[in-house]
């Protein structure tokens, strides 16, 4: 701080670090004996005369997944009740000192900028996510079991879970922890938002040596995967929004064939029905499900009630 701001106050360093101002009176002796040169301007605080050369300070593994993983999985890096805010700030004061000197002004407010410009994320941040997160990772790393506290949507209740967590995966703007759930026997996915606590217990774990992440999210059109048995589908998209499909990230194997008339059609095979079929009813009539006949039965009677709803 002193190297970026004309002058500090005590007050405002013991805000920065999180400490107390004679904390910080005493450090300020310190940082004299090691030969940084400052002067007090009264009220104005301390003043930075001569920045003596240093050695270089080194990442710790904190600081280095604060500055390289966690931005990409969390959100509000730079908000002070953020889990891994102190970590990340001081990995950006070591960072700076390898920055000449004459840029470290210029480069502080170009990353403050293009902070405050480039979004990321697509949902808004989420407390309670970045408070689980320290222990999530740890477990990773470690191979350790974790016990979580979590929310199941479709039985609206919250059990304790001890899990074996294997991979965290994107899917349509959510965080999702793939591994082997101890409790249930089983392999599970948890919706990262829906983990209410966590903590990191002493026993170990080892992944399965079989499991294969690629192998197991295959056939899911998103996430999911409700069926026991794979279905294959068949879809015709109308010409005008084919090329809007044709952009779609696809997360399960597909073929596409463009009809002489422009029209889309989309063949794929999954376990995942609610979620694909939700996403063919979101394009309305631009859409028709032409297999398999059993569902397409099922959306002929689907679409009769929502029409007699909307005749009253």
């Amino acid at each position: 701080m002193l190297r970026d701001n004309s002058t500090v106050t005590v007050r405002e360093l013991a805000e920065y670090f999180h400490t107390t101002v004679r904390t910080i009176y005493r450090d300020m002796k310190e940082i004299d004996a090691l030969g940084y040169q400052y002067i007090t301007e009264g009220k104005h605080g301390y003043r930075l005369l001569q920045n003596p050369n240093s050695p270089i300070r080194y990442l710790s593994k904190e600081e280095w997944l604060a500055l390289t993983v966690y931005p990409q999985m969390s959100q509000d890096m730079t908000v002070r009740d953020h889990s891994y805010h102190c970590a990340y700030r001081s990995g950006i004061e070591k960072m700076k000192d390898i920055i000449k000197e004459r840029d470290s002004g210029d480069m502080t407010a170009l990353r403050q900028e293009l902070g405050n410009r480039i979004r990321f994320h697509d949902q808004a941040g989420d407390k309670d996510t970045n408070r689980v997160m320290p222990a999530l990772f740890q477990s990773i790393t470690e191979n350790r079991v974790l016990e979580i506290e979590y929310y199941a949507i479709y039985r609206d209740e919250v059990s304790i879970r001890n899990i074996h967590p294997y991979y965290i995966t994107p899917r349509s703007g959510h965080l999702y922890v793939v591994g082997y759930c101890a409790t249930r026997n089983d392999y599970r996915i948890f919706r990262l938002n829906r983990i209410h606590a966590a903590r990191v217990r002493n026993e170990k774990f080892t992944m399965e040596e079989g499991f294969n992440i690629d192998d197991y999210l295959s056939a899911r059109w998103s996430i999911f995967a409700d069926d026991e048995e794979e279905t294959t589908f068949v879809v015709r998209f109308h010409e005008d929004i084919a090329r809007y499909v044709k952009e779609f990230n696809f997360y399960a194997d597909m073929e596409l064939k463009t009809e002489e008339n422009g029209s889309l059609l989309l063949t794929t095979t999954l376990q995942s029905t609610k979620e694909f079929i939700h996403w063919v009813r979101s394009f309305g009539l631009d859409t028709e499900l032409l297999e398999p006949q059993y569902i397409r039965e099922e959306l002929h009677t689907s679409f009769k009630r929502q029409n007699e709803r909307y005749k009253r």
